[in-house]
C-alpha cells in the first residue's frame, strides 16, 4: 500500500512539472525558485549576528512569525535588521507548525541567541494564560488564523514594553535612526510604516465603525511596526472577534484588529520615502523596505533578485 501511494505521488508529481512546462507557467515560476534557491546558498558566506537572550533587560524585542519555506527570507530580514538597529536586540521567532529541528539548527547557526517557540512550546504557554482569563474567542482566532497567534502570542511572551513585529518579507539596508530614536523616546507611541492600500483590513471603514465603534486609521500594516504593551487589550480584542460576522478567517483579520487598537492609542507613521512598505521606492532611495504582496509577485522577486542580494554583500563585508 506504502509503495503504491508513493509511485502515485511520484507520479502526479511528474504530471505537474509537464502540465507546467507545457502551459509556460515554467517561465512565470522560475524566477521565485531560482533566487530562493541561490539566496539559500549565498547566506551560508555570512557570518552568525550576536544578538541579547531572551527577557535581557533593555533589549528591544523583534517578534518573528516563520514557516520552514520562508527561513532563510527570515535570516536575511533579521540579519539585515540587527545590523542596522545599532542597538540591543532580543529576538523572538515563532515557528509555525511546519518548523521541524532541523529548520530550527539552521537558524540557531545564524542567529545562536535566538528564542525559538515552535507551536507547541507557544500553546503550552498560551493556551493556559488564555483559558484562566476566559478568552476563548481569542483562543479560536489563533487556532483558526496563523496570523492571529502573532498579534496575541507576541504580548503573552514579551518581556518588553515594546515590542517590534517585524515580517519575513522586510529588508533594512541603512541604519535605521529615526527608528531608533522613536523607540528609545519614553513617550508610548505606537510606530508604523504607511501601506500602499489606505484601508488594508478584512472589513470597510464603515463596517469597522459598525462593528468595532472605533474610527480606524488608513494606511496601518502589521507587518512592521513597534507597538507598546498597553496598546494591546486581549479584552477588547476578545469582544471584537465575538462580533457576529467578523472575518476571523481573514488574511487581513489580524491586521485590522492591531489597526483598530492602534487607532485608540499614540501612534506616528513613519516617511515613506524612508521606510516603505511595497517598494514603492527603491533601494538606493530607502533605509528599509517591507515587500509585502503574493509570493511570486515582481516585489517579491525584486526582495530576493536585488535587496537580498544589496544586504548579502553588506553582510559579507561586515
Amino acid at each position: 500500500m506504502y509503495r503504491e501511494q508513493k509511485k502515485f505521488d511520484s507520479m502526479n508529481k511528474i504530471r505537474t512539472i509537464l502540465k507546467t512546462l507545457k502551459t509556460g507557467q515554467f517561465w512565470y515560476l522560475f524566477p521565485h525558485y531560482y533566487y530562493s534557491w541561490r539566496r539559500s546558498i549565498d547566506i551560508e558566506q555570512t557570518a552568525p549576528v550576536i544578538t541579547a537572550t531572551y527577557g535581557t533587560p533593555d533589549a528591544i524585542e523583534v517578534h518573528m512569525l516563520t514557516g520552514a519555506k520562508h527561513y532563510v527570507d527570515l535570516l536575511y530580514a533579521a540579519k539585515s535588521f540587527i545590523s542596522n538597529y545599532q542597538a540591543p536586540i532580543s529576538l523572538i521567532i515563532h515557528g509555525d507548525t511546519s518548523v521541524t529541528d532541523d529548520v530550527i539548527q539552521k537558524i540557531h547557526k545564524h542567529l545562536p541567541q535566538a528564542k525559538i517557540f515552535t507551536r507547541q512550546q507557544r500553546d503550552e504557554i498560551v493556551v493556559p494564560k488564555l483559558e484562566a482569563l476566559g478568552l476563548k474567542y481569542c483562543q479560536r482566532f489563533r487556532q483558526i488564523n496563523v496570523f492571529g497567534t502573532k498579534l496575541i502570542d507576541a504580548f503573552l511572551l514579551s518581556h518588553s514594553q515594546k515590542v517590534i513585529l517585524l515580517d519575513t518579507d522586510c529588508l533594512a539596508f541603512k541604519p535605521l535612526h529615526r527608528l531608533r530614536k522613536l523607540v528609545d523616546n519614553n513617550e508610548d507611541v505606537n510606530v508604523y510604516a504607511k501601506d500602499p492600500q489606505p484601508y488594508p483590513y478584512s472589513l470597510s471603514e464603515k463596517q469597522i465603525q459598525e462593528y468595532f465603534g472605533v474610527e480606524i486609521i488608513p494606511y496601518f500594516c502589521a507587518g512592521f511596526c513597534v507597538i507598546n504593551r498597553q496598546t494591546i487589550d486581549l479584552n477588547i480584542t476578545e469582544k471584537w472577534l465575538s462580533t457576529p460576522g467578523y472575518p476571523s478567517y481573514s488574511h487581513y483579520a489580524e491586521q485590522t484588529i492591531t489597526a483598530a487598537l492602534v487607532s485608540q492609542s499614540a501612534r506616528v507613521m513613519l516617511p515613506e520615502n524612508e521606510y516603505n512598505t511595497g517598494r514603492i521606492y527603491d533601494e538606493k532611495q530607502c533605509v528599509f523596505i517591507h515587500y509585502c504582496g503574493h509570493y511570486l509577485s515582481e516585489t517579491r522577486i525584486a526582495m530576493r533578485h536585488i535587496g537580498q542580494s544589496i544586504v548579502l554583500q553588506k553582510l559579507k563585508k561586515s
